[in-house]
């Protein structure tokens, strides 16, 4: 929609002074009302008030995006690419909120995105100051509909609010509040009037992606007190934040976050934006035994330290609204582990329906990390909306001239590569189709597939892709527990023929084979280059398959069985992970795939130093950024390997030309150290659950599959068909 489509003659208001988290109030009066709706928008993040009662429970909206054209010489990496812009409103029924006569609404408004003008790492993000739009239409008794607009009658004055940013924290001052603000009688006599300013020039958009909310709350425990300050033990890593409650007025009280803490009880930042960029907040309090929190930035952290006269009263749990649709439990405490540790890190990373890499040191949406993890996001979890609000980051994120994708969807900086990065523009759209049918999305983003590709053609030399934008990053893998041997150009170009294959499923899914078929010539060039280039006909191995580069090389089809034979005598005799990030996942899916299910299952069970056991022996409760714990410790990419306990542990996998789990084939992997499995998931047609134990000689599985799910059961060449309901099932061994 353009902006009168959205809003008609509503006008943009903002504060006549630079302030950090303004409030916006005014009256109208109505009639006696039948129906009423409200149409707003404040950026960057906005609260509404009428007559006193916030309405809703959403959090950090809008959404973030892309918002509208900003100089972009500002960032840390040269932007040379033309981007195309959105900006999400959201629309709320009113009628409960409402009264006959005079009414009041207020709005107070944060930063967010839009106006974040403090980062360390990828230069400034800045679009615009704080402002606010909204559009009040009502019906009364009588049928006659009226209209309320922001425009200049509306007025203006800074909240208590003095700081407040995404990456650093927040200030509040309470002595300074306007309590009551939007009530109605509330004297705003010494209040400004607002500024008109212009519309920004976007495409609008009505939310319908999941908003952040308060999902859950913990109870923190005060485990060291060290002189006037306590640190807190939230139990589980987290994004939120502690909610804390003095007795006195006028005390300060600094809370600041970190996923660690040292061997004295004092709390390390290392892992969570270093001494460098410290989560805090500090309250200034007011009426004796009130609680506080931050209000428009949340936090990502196990432990916490409160100093002033104050307690923690609770942690909020916040992320995007989805719910977990997934259980997994068997008798191997490692995969248990996985599971629990995958979930609590991929919500931990999912605000503003973007899946960032880390909820605290970067926050956004880079493209490598999402696409890895989105096959397992749509599998385990209630994501659909999610995920489709973020194709359209990455959509706008792709030149408009070039194809090139960006590193970051929503776009804010950030390195990455032309192959694990850019290449979400193919993979997710693809993985949503294969996940719920909508050919639909698929088709919209086909000349987007087609357009990158065509990128992809002009950084290669020779067949093989050399490089990005020049003075950016052109990664190949990524976090090899030792330093990366893989060249560049030998994973880009692994992903330039991966992605080409991914185009082509996708034109024969759209009937679109004409327009896909010069990939042909593209793959044999690219695939004979990348050969040349790297394999020894000698050994029959990538690089002496270093940090997975067989498994690279056989999942474009590449290599031969001795190639496969190297890879399974190597990693049995290491017996642990020396991969990256995309090479983990290649790596254990295609041993899954060519028959080697023990093996993978011994590399993640594994309790070798570099392993999921070692980061749960160091009491993780999410996944970590490097094997070593360097970093952030709450990445969800390396659990992008969860989903392989559900396909062929437990085995429930599409068959092969399905879409939207229209037809599913289960049959579960057994393999040697794991005598029982249970788990499930919920599909675009309903729930599949599955358990299995091992007896002396035979087998005991339960299915149970909703109705209208078409499913066969496959063990060992024999296939039966299943019926909607509980099916017990049980063979010789």
């Amino acid at each position: 929609m353009t902006h009168k489509e959205m809003f008609g003659e509503a006008k943009w208001v903002a504060s006549t002074a630079d302030c950090e988290a303004p409030l916006i109030r005014g009256s109208f009066c109505l009639d006696e009302i039948v129906s009423a709706e409200i149409t707003v928008c404040g950026l960057g993040f906005f609260e509404l008030y009428l007559n006193g009662r916030r309405v809703g429970d959403d959090m950090y909206v809008p959404a973030n995006s892309d918002y509208e054209e900003r100089e972009l010489n500002r960032f840390t990496y040269p932007i040379n690419d033309t981007l195309s812009h959105r900006i999400y409103c959201l629309k709320y029924d009113i009628i409960q909120y409402l009264l006959r006569g005079e009414n009041s609404i207020g709005v107070i408004i944060g930063n967010g995105w839009y106006n974040q003008y403090r980062r360390l790492d990828e230069g400034c993000m800045k679009f615009g100051s704080n402002k606010l739009c909204f559009k009040i239409e009502a019906v009364d008794k009588s049928g006659k509909k009226h209209e309320i607009l922001s425009d200049e009658s509306l007025k203006w004055a800074p909240s208590h609010i003095t700081e407040n940013n995404l990456f650093y924290g927040e200030t509040h001052d309470y002595a300074a509040e306007k309590q009551g603000f939007a009530a109605n009688g509330f004297n705003d006599s010494v209040w400004k009037q607002a500024e008109i300013v212009p519309a920004p020039v976007s495409s609008y958009y009505l939310q319908d992606c999941p908003s952040d909310k308060a999902i859950r709350f913990t109870s923190p425990k005060r485990i060291k007190n060290r002189g006037d300050v306590v640190i807190y033990d939230a139990g589980e890593n987290i994004s939120g934040f502690m909610i804390v409650a003095c007795p006195k007025a006028g005390e300060k009280i600094t809370v600041r976050y970190a996923d660690e803490i040292n061997a004295d009880g004092s709390l390390n930042f290392s892992s969570s934006g270093g001494e460098r960029q410290i989560q805090t907040d500090v309250f200034i309090t007011a009426q004796p035994g009130r609680e506080y929190s931050p209000k428009f930035c949340w936090h990502a952290f196990r432990y916490a330290e409160i100093s002033g006269n104050a307690e923690a009263v609770k942690c909020a749990v916040v992320h995007s609204d989805v719910e977990v649709t997934s259980a997994f439990e068997c008798d191997n405490e490692t995969l248990n582990w996985l599971y629990d540790a995958y979930i609590r890190t991929q919500l931990s990373n999912m605000h503003g329906s973007v899946p960032s890499d880390c909820p605290h040191r970067e926050r956004l949406g880079y493209t490598g990390d999402g696409q890895l993890c989105c096959d397992a996001a749509m599998l385990l979890l209630g994501s659909r909306s999610f995920y489709k609000k973020w194709m359209d980051d990455i959509a706008d994120c792709q030149d408009t001239v070039t194809g090139h994708v960006q590193h970051t969807a929503p776009f804010s900086g950030g390195g990455g590569g032309p192959g694990g990065w850019g290449g979400a523009i193919v993979e997710v759209p693809y993985t949503y189709y294969k996940h719920f049918g909508d050919a639909e999305t698929l088709s919209l983003f086909y000349p987007r597939m087609l357009k990158y590709l065509d990128y992809m053609e002009s950084r290669c030399e020779n067949g093989l892709v050399v490089r990005e934008e020049e003075g950016g990053w052109c990664l190949g893998d990524w976090c090899t527990p030792e330093p990366m041997q893989m060249p560049e150009s030998f994973v880009n170009t692994y992903f330039y023929i991966r992605l080409m294959k991914t185009a082509q499923k996708a034109a024969a899914a759209l009937n679109e084979q004409n327009s896909a078929a010069h990939l042909d010539e593209r793959i044999k060039r690219s695939s004979d280059a990348l050969k040349n280039a790297y394999y020894s006909p000698h050994t029959r191995s990538f690089m002496g398959g270093i940090q997975g580069a067989d498994a690279f090389g056989l999942d474009i089809g590449l290599g031969i069985d001795k190639t496969f034979g190297n890879v399974v005598k190597k990693y049995r005799t290491l017996g642990m992970y020396d991969t990256g990030i995309f090479g983990t996942d290649i790596l254990t899916r295609i041993l899954f795939e060519k028959g080697e299910a023990d093996l993978a299952f011994s590399l993640l069970a594994s309790e070798k130093e570099t392993s999921f056991f070692h980061m749960k022996q160091a009491g993780a409760t999410t996944l970590w950024e490097n094997w070593n714990g360097e970093s952030s410790h709450s990445h969800p990419m390396f659990g992008a390997v969860t989903r392989f306990l559900f396909y062929y542990l437990l085995g429930i996998r599409q068959a092969e030309n399905s879409t939207g789990f229209e037809k599913v084939v289960i049959a579960p992997v057994l393999v040697n150290g794991l005598n029982r499995a249970n788990g499930y998931i919920t599909t675009a047609r309903g729930r599949i659950s599955l358990s299995y134990e091992k007896m002396p000689g035979k087998i005991n599985v339960d299915i149970y599959i909703d109705e209208g799910i078409d499913a066969v059961f496959s063990f060992r060449g024999e296939t039966m068909k299943l019926d909607p309901g509980k099916n017990t099932i049980l063979r010789k061994l």
